[in-house]
C-alpha cells in the first residue's frame, strides 16, 4: 500500500517536470534558433513477482511491478527549424549542419544555431549579447562595415563594394561541427559549450561535411505548437491520475485502519 502512495508521488514529480519542459518548449517557440528538449518516463527499481507473493499465471515471465517513475533527459533535438527571410544584411541561417562560433568578452567559444547577427559601433558582427562572430576576416579589423552591398555567399565568403564599386571578398564566415552533439553542454540563450577534450571541425580547414549559408534569412525554432500542446494534454492526464491513486491509496489505508 504505502509502494501505491510512493508510485503517485514519483509520478506526479515526473508529471510535473515534463510539464515544465513543456512550458520551456511552448514559451520558446518563436525564438529563433530554439532546440527542444526530450523529456521521457523512464521506471524507477522494479520487483520481481513470483507466485509466492502472489497468483501469477504460467504465461507470465518475468512479471514485476515498479515502484515509481522519473522524468528522463534524454537529449536536446537538434533538428532543424524552418527559415524564414529577413532584411537584415547580418541575419544568415545554416541549412544543414553546424554552428555558427561566437567569442565571449572572456574568450570562450560558443556554438549558437541562431544567426541574428548586427554590426556594433566598432565595426565588428556580434549577437544579440555583444559576442563576437567568429570569421576569418581579409580586411583590417574593424573596417568590414565601411563596404556598401554586403553579401555572404553560400560557402560563408562576405563580400562588398569598395569606394570604386569593385566587388572584394571580406572574410569568410566559420562554421563548427563538434564530434557529438549530444555531449554539448546547454548554456541558455542558444547557446552550446563544448566540453573539454571533445574534437570539433571546422568549415576554415575543411568545408565538407557542413550545411551551406543563406544569407538574410534566420532559423525559426524546431518547436511544433500542436505536438507540445498534445503533450502538455497527456501529462496534465497523467498528473491527475497519478494524484488519484494517491487518493485512493489513502482512503484504503483509511479502512484498513478502521478495521485494525
Amino acid at each position: 500500500m504505502f509502494n501505491g502512495l510512493r508510485i503517485g508521488v514519483t509520478g506526479m514529480q515526473t508529471s510535473q517536470k515534463v510539464m515544465d519542459n513543456v512550458a520551456d518548449q511552448i514559451a520558446n517557440s518563436t525564438t529563433g534558433g530554439y532546440k527542444k528538449k526530450e523529456v521521457r518516463f523512464g521506471d524507477l527499481l522494479r520487483n520481481e513477482i513470483s507466485r509466492s507473493h502472489a497468483a501469477v499465471s504460467e504465461n507470465a515471465e518475468g512479471a514485476s511491478i515498479g515502484i515509481g517513475s522519473r522524468a528522463l533527459v534524454s537529449k536536446t533535438n537538434f533538428t532543424q527549424g524552418v527559415l524564414k527571410p529577413s532584411e537584415s544584411p547580418f541575419h544568415m541561417a545554416i541549412e544543414g549542419n553546424g554552428f555558427f562560433g561566437v567569442m565571449t568578452a572572456a574568450g570562450d567559444l560558443l556554438l549558437t544555431r541562431n544567426g541574428a547577427f548586427s554590426m556594433s559601433a566598432d565595426g565588428a558582427l556580434t549577437d544579440g549579447e555583444g559576442n563576437g562572430l567568429v570569421y576569418e576576416s581579409y580586411v583590417p579589423a574593424g573596417s568590414i562595415g565601411s563596404y556598401d552591398g554586403m553579401s555572404i555567399s553560400e560557402n560563408g565568403v562576405i563580400s562588398g563594394r569598395n569606394d570604386r564599386g569593385e566587388v572584394i571578398e571580406l572574410g569568410r564566415v566559420a562554421l563548427f561541427q563538434p564530434g557529438a552533439e549530444d555531449g554539448l553542454i546547454s548554456l541558455g540563450e542558444n547557446k552550446y559549450f563544448l566540453p573539454e577534450g571533445m574534437e570539433m571541425a571546422n568549415s576554415i580547414d575543411d568545408a565538407q561535411g557542413f550545411g551551406v549559408i543563406r544569407h538574410k534569412h534566420l532559423e525559426e525554432s524546431n518547436v511544433d505548437i500542436a505536438e507540445s500542446m498534445t503533450e502538455m494534454i497527456l501529462t496534465q492526464r497523467a498528473y491527475q491520475l497519478n494524484a488519484k491513486s494517491i487518493t485512493t491509496a489513502d482512503e484504503m489505508l483509511e479502512v484498513i485502519n478502521t478495521i485494525i
